[in-house]
């Protein structure tokens, strides 16, 4: 661990307590070329947490203050400064073009952008910067339009009325010889009559024919 690094930050630290992460970083970098193989929540880790706990334990001792409210204060003490403005702008910047990237991701692109996010768990950093941003992305989304209302469908045409059935016009007699018709309808009667067997009513039969022509013939004069 480099002395004059642990000296930079303590010093900076009594000077500004409010100071961010990323600062120091820069600075201890400057100082030491080694630390800039390290990632910001690694040098936090082994430099400005260990400084702040030993001021933090001098101070107990001048003061009667309880050490359990400064851990209080200094857990909940969120990132100050340009950096969370900074932040905030890159994980929007992010969900517009990506709505579906994963927290882990943003929060790994966050703390190269202000290491005192890595002070936050993941937990914190998705509820103070994924988050708010969604619900504000979705407040300034414009509504959806409602869907048009379905055409009601086209009444079914009436079905067409039956045709009136065509009845044939019964041939008129006119002003036939209705005698002769008369006759023409005995003189058969008479031969059927007279037929005594079965034979003698087919050949009565067969001159059906002749009569028709002639009760027609009759009919139409």
């Amino acid at each position: 661990m480099s002395e004059n690094v642990m000296k930079f930050i303590e010093a900076e630290l009594k000077k500004n307590s409010e100071v961010s992460n990323a600062t120091l970083f820069e600075g201890a970098k400057l100082i030491d070329k080694a630390i800039g193989k390290l990632n910001p929540r690694q040098f936090h880790a082994k430099y400005p947490l260990q400084v702040k706990r030993r001021l933090a334990g001098a101070g107990t001792k001048r003061t009667v203050r309880a050490p359990a409210k400064a851990k209080a204060a200094r857990r909940t003490r969120a990132p100050k400064g340009d950096g969370g403005a900074a932040v905030l702008a890159y994980v929007t910047r992010v969900l517009k073009r990506n709505p579906d990237v994963k927290n882990a991701e943003l929060f790994k692109g966050a703390c190269e952008i202000d290491a005192s996010v890595a002070e936050l768990s993941a937990r914190q950093f998705h509820s103070k910067y994924p988050l708010q941003v969604k619900r504000r992305l979705a407040a300034a989304a414009p509504a959806p339009k409602p869907a048009p209302a379905p055409k009601p469908a086209p009444a079914p045409a009436p079905a067409p009325a039956p045709a009136a059935p065509v009845v044939a016009e019964a041939p008129s007699v006119g002003d036939g010889d209705a005698a002769a018709v008369r006759g023409l309808l005995l003189s058969l009667a008479r031969e059927l009559a007279n037929a005594g067997t079965q034979a003698e009513t087919i050949e009565v039969m067969a001159r059906l024919d002749g009569y028709v022509d002639d009760i027609m013939q009759a009919a139409r004069n």
